[in-house]
């Protein structure tokens, strides 16, 4: 036995050397790397879908476990994000961006928005702040999500930061603070939690509450089964296993692992299931209740509690919708406990719907392409039941060097294969001026009907090249009374009017939430 065991000694003691030199290199190398970075990118893809996450990017995740909150921002963290929701050769591009080791940004991304964090000592996106409260200052606090936070948006531009701006400006003879308690991913159970654990000491006169956007997320599980009033301490063996999974030796192998196992879907896959689902109006809330964050049942339940302990302590409350889905079973929530409370509600998605037509308007007016029906022949009427569409996409600041093209499920479209459809800027087949960068397209469909699809750029046939933004758009054909084609507002290829991505308004939208905001704050109460 003793032979034995010093022949597994002798074998042992160098495969641990072996794995601590490599440790200690990869902390090393991750260390060098960290130093480098000045972007870090964030990961869009359709689908969300870009495979697994390297390991040398766990040390700028800003996120940290929490018993009570689930996560929470870790604390005085600086970074600039990337933003890749912009148009790209090819989506491995993209993902290739995500994986590759070297910090530097390739030259097709360099021009891409970029964005600025910092964050405090406790975690948030907002200057130090003390528990007493300046002698006649109204104190705002904002809670909420990734809007809150101001994905996509400076430090200057976030709604919190631009509320105070247009406090001053509306009511300038008032003396306002606002903080922001925004945190990415938090749904209204995690903001209750924040509430009652920190911010009501803060003894805020007036509380922004924005939730709803992640509570509708079916994950698997319920964020209120996340949480435990007495937590079991791991086990020996568990705390080992954990110690293990937090070696880097451990992490770069499991990720190797999995990029071996990781097969893309194609595009065409997502359109797919896009246009299979008929949009996301379709979930039954009711039945994935288990597997759902937090039901609209308990959504309610929690925005309830968060107005009666604001009231509680002789502050009132403004509810803030933060969802880009007007079917979502969230919203209605949101106007019930609005009128039955007699709470303000500021709704985003009409603020920024008003902005997206006002976009659309003055792009019609730009280009003198508001009255199709004046410039061109009275077109044959379409079937009974059914509707010529004309689409229209600026191509915005991107050169064509062959053509825009468009491609979605219908076989008027392509029916998957992208690049096969190309658009006109050549005043024919619906086009309305020959040359002036607005590609059009006629498809004919039953009225009633939803036209999911995507817009590629001189891509070659087949391919999924030339991809516009990772965003997946839809539309659904009106009827058309007279028979007369119906000219859809003009788009423009690389970006989506108001958002920043498929969750998020821009910085435009975030003034103007705010501009809400502060006009229902400056309204007489105090």
């Amino acid at each position: 036995m003793r032979s034995i065991a010093k022949v597994l000694a002798k074998s042992l003691i160098p495969t641990v050397i072996f794995f601590l030199l490599v440790e200690v290199t990869l902390r090393g190398a991750y260390a060098v790397r960290d130093s480098m970075v000045r972007y870090v990118p964030l990961p869009y893809a359709v689908g969300d879908d870009y495979g697994p996450t390297p390991p040398w990017l766990d040390r700028l995740l800003i996120l940290e476990s929490d018993p009570v909150l689930i996560w929470k921002s870790a604390p005085n963290v600086h970074r600039v994000y990337m933003d890749i929701f912009s148009p790209v050769h090819a989506a491995e591009d993209r993902t290739a961006l995500l994986r590759q080791f070297s910090p530097s940004v390739p030259e097709q991304f360099r021009a891409n928005h970029t964005w600025e964090i910092r964050l405090n000592s406790d975690g948030f996106r907002a200057p130090e702040f003390s528990a007493a409260k300046a002698p006649k200052t109204i104190r705002v606090a904002c809670i909420g999500d990734s809007w809150t936070f101001g994905m996509n948006a400076n430090q200057d531009q976030t709604y919190p930061s631009r509320l105070a701006e247009w406090l001053k400006k509306e009511h300038p003879g008032t003396q306002y603070e606002v903080l922001n308690f925004g945190t990415l991913g938090y749904s209204s159970f995690q903001g209750l939690q924040l509430l009652k654990r920190r911010v009501l000491d803060l003894k805020p006169d007036v509380l922004v509450i924005g939730f709803g956007m992640n509570d509708s997320g079916v994950s698997g599980y319920r964020d209120k089964d996340m949480v435990s009033d007495h937590p079991t301490p791991p086990s020996v063996l568990t705390r080992i296993k954990q110690a293990a999974q937090n070696l880097e030796d451990y992490k770069l192998l499991n990720y190797l692992a999995l990029v071996m196992r990781f097969h893309p879907k194609p595009i065409g896959d997502y359109l797919k299931a896009e246009g299979d689902t008929k949009g996301s109006g379709t979930v039954d809330y009711e039945a994935n209740e288990p597997w759902t964050r937090v039901s609209p049942r308990d959504y309610e339940a929690n925005l309830r509690e968060m107005i009666g302990l604001v009231r509680g302590q002789g502050g009132y409350a403004i509810l803030l919708d933060n969802q880009l889905w007007d079917e979502s079973p969230y919203r209605p929530v949101l106007r019930k406990i609005a009128d039955a409370l007699n709470v303000p509600l500021v709704d985003s998605l009409d603020i920024i719907n008003a902005a997206r037509a006002n976009i659309e308007r003055d792009l019609e007016e730009r280009f003198d392409l508001g009255n199709p029906d004046d410039r061109l022949p009275a077109a044959r009427p379409a079937a009974r039941g059914a509707t010529t569409l004309v689409f229209r996409v600026y191509r915005g600041s991107f050169p064509v060097p062959r053509a825009l093209s468009m491609v979605g499920t219908i076989p008027e479209l392509g029916g998957l294969v992208p690049n096969s459809i190309l658009m006109h800027d050549d005043g024919t087949g619906g086009d309305q001026k020959a040359g002036d960068g607005v590609w059009s397209y006629t498809v004919t469909a039953p009225a009633g009907s939803s036209i999911v699809y995507m817009y590629t750029n001189s891509g070659a046939p087949g391919k999924w090249e030339g991809l516009d933004v990772p965003h997946i758009r839809r539309v659904k054909v009106p009827e058309a009374a007279d028979g007369r084609p119906v000219y859809l507002p003009i788009e423009t290829f690389g970006r989506v009017y108001m958002q920043a991505d498929d969750w998020h308004t821009d910085a435009v939208g975030y003034d103007m939430i705010a501009h809400a905001v502060a006009l229902e704050i400056a309204a007489p109460r105090f």
